[in-house]
């Protein structure tokens, strides 16, 4: 039996155990781990730059993004220089510096009145990605088309119509199909369904049996202003990401969530480093594939967030730094924990019950089955724990200190069974 005991800032662990059958087994693989197969975390931000240039997009990429997701800022007069969707002349321009800069792309269906004022009724006609199919020689980059945020029973309806989709598989056989869905919190009945779950359902219904390896996409912010709290923070966080990461656990899909990198109006007035690694770290418990943020540039009009990744001047704000630092960190054990797959979800806490109301339900889920080696984890305070398994490698645990705002350390002990020996991954190695 091992415990071993973990001291958790607003930080994460990811825990292998190691089996070993006897003695002379134990000697022969000490301090060898796996070879795990190359894997990294796809890294994007919505909204894209506003500098369209080689300059605007290394400066992108030096942050740690290695996606750049084709979303528009609101520019006036709207035309096909400056706005992203098939066929515009911003798009080309886009994807060749993404091919220049080493960048990979998600590009803009971008399906909205003003793409039929520049390009007319034909650009919706049912077949629009075999009418605009100018990207041939940019396919090799393009990982996904973006369709539609957060849509109501009625678009949800139109972006499932076999004809589009038949006509997206055809053109872009290897993409990822887009569609991102609103958090819990939002609830179901201003989206024409009475339920959350019911919304999650007609979706996982009508989109994801479409597709070989189908997409699922959340955005959940959980730094209001305190002010008038427009957004909840930590009610119904971990719920959202355990419906949706049980959904991509039953149809084998890839797993997106939108973090938010927005300062002011709705949202807090400030993002700590603490905030911006708890947000990655908790989307790593739950097993995702790509990391997005909400914002990378500040949206301009309705949305003039005080700073966003970049600033309003379009310079690195503080949050730049701040997440250069932390993709470099979670890059470097990317191979491993993108060599398991998420299976299941529980929380610790030392009493029992959290003010945190997701918190108290993941509680309600105390015990894992079928584990191999572990036996049980005890925290000072709340902890999210992840478990991951893959039949080549065994089994993994990760670790997520979800203390209420104020509480830094979270000190746990975790016992294994069965276990030679552990190996520890998050922050600095």
């Amino acid at each position: 039996m091992i415990k071993k005991i973990v001291a958790l800032g607003l930080s994460v662990a990811l825990v292998l155990s190691l089996s070993a059958c006897d003695k002379k087994e134990q000697n022969k693989t000490e301090n060898k781990l796996p070879q795990y197969e190359q894997h990294e975390f796809n890294i994007m931000g919505l909204w894209a730059p506003y500098d369209v240039s080689e300059e605007g997009f290394k400066l992108y990429k030096d942050a740690g993004f290695n996606v750049l997701s084709f979303t528009n800022h609101s520019e006036e007069p709207r035309s096909s220089d400056n706005q992203y969707y098939l066929g515009s002349n911003r798009t080309m321009k886009a994807l060749e510096l993404c091919k220049k800069v080493g960048l990979d792309a998600y590009i803009a269906y971008e399906d909205t009145w003003f793409v039929r004022d520049i390009e007319g009724e034909d650009y919706f006609d049912g077949t629009p990605f075999t009418n605009y199919d100018f990207y041939g020689e940019y396919k090799d980059i393009i990982k996904g088309v973006h369709m539609k945020d957060e849509p109501n029973k009625e678009e949800m309806d139109k972006y499932s119509e076999k004809r589009l989709i038949d006509d997206f598989k055809k053109v872009y056989p290897n993409t990822s199909y887009i569609v991102n869905l609103t958090p819990q919190y939002a609830g179901g009945t201003g989206y024409g369904f009475a339920t959350y779950d019911e919304l999650l359902k007609y979706y996982s219904e009508n989109f994801m049996t479409h597709f070989e390896k189908p997409y699922i996409s959340v955005g959940y912010y959980p730094f209001p202003n305190e002010e008038h709290r427009l957004y909840p923070r930590k009610d119904d966080w971990v719920i959202t990401y355990e419906k949706i990461a049980n959904i991509a656990k039953e149809y084998n899909a890839e797993k997106t969530m939108i973090l938010q990198s927005g300062v002011g109006l709705e949202f807090t007035k400030e993002l700590s480093e603490a905030d911006m690694r708890l947000q990655v770290n908790m989307a790593l418990a739950f097993g995702v594939d790509n990391i997005q943020y909400y914002c990378y540039s500040v949206p301009l009009g309705q949305y003039y967030y005080d700073y966003c990744i970049v600033g309003r001047d379009n310079k690195p704000s503080v949050l730049y730094g701040y997440l250069q630092k932390i993709h470099k960190e979670i890059q470097s054990f990317s191979d491993v924990i993108l060599s398991y797959e998420w299976d299941s979800v529980i929380g610790s806490n030392p009493v029992g019950f959290s003010s945190n109301m997701d918190m108290s339900h993941l509680m309600l889920e105390n015990e894992f089955t079928d584990t191999k080696h572990f036996e049980n984890a005890l925290s000072s305070t709340d902890l999210v724990i992840s478990r991951f398994v893959s039949e080549k490698y065994g089994e993994a645990y990760m670790l997520v200190n979800y203390a209420q705002k104020g509480t830094k350390d979270n000190i746990v002990t975790i016992t294994f069974k069965d276990c030679s020996k552990v190996a520890v991954y998050g922050g600095n190695g």
